[in-house]
């Protein structure tokens, strides 16, 4: 190929390249836009030590966590233990973002954004405050929804507005604030495989109690002890669910228990385990809710260390659960036997 010919080449590929580049650039977000702006809150990053307490609202939910030295607690649910990580994970995404977009100054517009006043029953902006152990405030904001793939890519951004300013903007950072309380603990209350749960009592009010216990002759399956002669198992009737529901026990919400023991129906789930284990758990119906005691048990070995492991997360606590989670532990016989 002869210089010129070479020369005229180069210069064509590279005016093809720049087009190409500069179409890309336009169509694509994250090329289109720097992905930094202002700080949120300006040397908040220096104040990390200051910060004791982190109130978090919506609506009329709400999850206050305050620090004792290096651990994190629920204050409004007795001190339960919160997850380190899910409060250092909160606070390094608040130091780090920055107001990349401003977007509606109309508070007509706010709830657009999820960015309305809080504190309305149905409002979905959420109110974030952190302050330090005196009171004070270090910093509050309003954050509304996430725009996911803001920024191209799978980077997402979330609105945000100071309070008691009408600006709103888009940030650069995914900030996951709930305020739901299985999203700041370890929601994982009893974990129990089905294979090592040889047997199980439910006892509810005004009901025979039901028994369900390992079959003899298949160790993967579970039958009802003392089950009246031809009595029909219902179409779906999981004798195995029940098993399976009562051995794992996650958490919506927790209390300390109260000193007087509210009314409402108290139910009993009993399960023995391999080994020796035992775990009772105490359910009590409380309007719509379900509130759970656990109490573990064992003598030796094993089954007396693993006793004292649960017993460690549970012991001065209630848990309340799903409702599912509750309707699959309280069966009654009629609910799994077809009538006579």
């Amino acid at each position: 190929m002869k210089p010129r010919s070479f020369a005229a080449l180069a210069v064509i590929t590279v005016l093809a390249v720049a087009i190409a580049l500069t179409t890309f650039a336009s169509q694509n977000r994250w090329s289109q836009a720097k992905v930094s702006g202002a700080t949120l809150f300006p040397g908040l990053a220096g104040q990390a030590n200051q910060i004791s307490r982190i109130e978090l609202r919506q609506g009329d939910k709400a999850v206050t966590l305050t620090r004792d030295k290096e651990s994190w607690t629920l204050a409004d649910r007795g001190g339960y233990p919160a997850k380190p990580e899910a409060v250092r994970a909160l606070l390094v995404k608040i130091a780090g973002a920055e107001l990349v977009e401003s977007k509606t100054r109309n508070k007509d517009r706010y709830a657009l954004l999820e960015l309305e006043e809080p504190g309305g029953k149905d409002t979905k902006s959420r109110l974030l405050r952190l302050l330090d152990d005196k009171g004070g405030v270090i910093a509050e904001a309003i954050v509304g929804k996430k725009r996911f793939d803001a920024f191209g890519g799978s980077k997402s951004g979330t609105y945000v507005r100071k309070r008691g300013d009408t600006q709103t903007w888009l940030s650069n950072v995914d900030l996951d604030v709930q305020v739901g309380v299985r999203d700041w603990v370890q929601p994982v209350v009893l974990e129990l495989p089905a294979p090592k749960i040889s047997a199980v009592t439910i006892e509810i009010p005004g009901e025979e109690p039901l028994k369900i216990a390992r079959d003899a002759a298949d160790a993967t399956k579970y039958t009802v002890i003392g089950a009246a002669d031809g009595k029909k198992l219902k179409e779906g009737a999981g004798i195995d669910a029940i098993v399976r529901a009562v051995g794992n026990i996650d958490l919506e919400d927790v209390r300390k228990p109260a000193a007087t023991a509210p009314s409402g129906e108290m139910s009993v789930a009993k399960i023995e385990a391999d080994g020796g284990l035992g775990v009772t758990l105490r359910l009590r119906k409380e309007g719509e809710d379900t509130w759970v005691s656990l109490e573990p048990s064992g003598a030796d070995g094993d089954a007396k260390k693993t006793a004292e492991e649960i017993a460690k997360r549970v012991q001065g606590w209630e848990f309340k659960v799903p409702a599912h989670k509750a309707q699959s532990i309280l069966k009654r016989r009629a609910d799994l036997y077809e009538a006579s």
